[in-house]
Parts: C-alpha cells; sequence; structure tokens
C-alpha cells in the first residue's frame, strides 16, 4: 500500500492549514483515547479489590489463595492500561506520522 497520494494530497492541502498541525492534533486525540483506555482496567481492579475483601471477610483461612488469584487478575487487566499509555506516549513524543510524512515530502 503506498502513502504517495495521501502525501500527495496533503502537500498541497487545498485548505491551506498546516499538514503537520494536522498530524499532531490527530495524534493527540490518538493519545487521549489511548489514556481513557486505561479507565476500564482500573474500574475492573477495584471491583476485584472489593470484592476480594469480601471473600476474605466471609472466609479468613482462604486468604492466601484469594490474594494470589486477585492480584493474577490485576496483573492481567493493567496489561491493556499499559498497552494505552505506550501508545499514547509514542504518539506524543516518538511520532513516526511525522517523520514519515517528512519524508515523503522529501521525496516529492
Amino acid at each position: 500500500m503506498s502513502l504517495q497520494p495521501v502525501v500527495t494530497s496533503l502537500a498541497t492541502n487545498p485548505t491551506g492549514g498546516d499538514p503537520i498541525s494536522n498530524i499532531l492534533v490527530a495524534s493527540a486525540l490518538g493519545a487521549a483515547i489511548a489514556v481513557l483506555a486505561a479507565t476500564g482496567p482500573s474500574l475492573g481492579q477495584g471491583m476485584a479489590a472489593a470484592k476480594a475483601a469480601e471473600a476474605v471477610g466471609r472466609q479468613p483461612e482462604a486468604t492466601g489463595q484469594i490474594r494470589s488469584t486477585m492480584l493474577i487478575g490485576s496483573v492481567v487487566a493493567e496489561t491493556g492500561g499499559v498497552y494505552g499509555l505506550l501508545v499514547a506516549l509514542i504518539l506524543l513524543f516518538a511520532n513516526p506520522l511525522v517523520d514519515l510524512y517528512i519524508n515523503a515530502i522529501r521525496q516529492l
């Protein structure tokens, strides 16, 4: 798939807007959406901790097993939030789209 038509249309932007600014705005919006992805795991971890506390209150002798199961579930749930944070950091600080655009403009 070639990005040449997209880059050409961005380079000859009829509205007069700056294409790099458009890329940065879209990247910031993408980063915000990626960070919002962390709300689901955080809510799930809070609910899991609440249920674990209830379970320990009902069966104190099963504390070790409940704690280990809750921690494994929290680790699995947190991976989605970490991936969202990683995507947001890449889009904000190491944006590959700007470099791709600049390199494509140089080839025109």
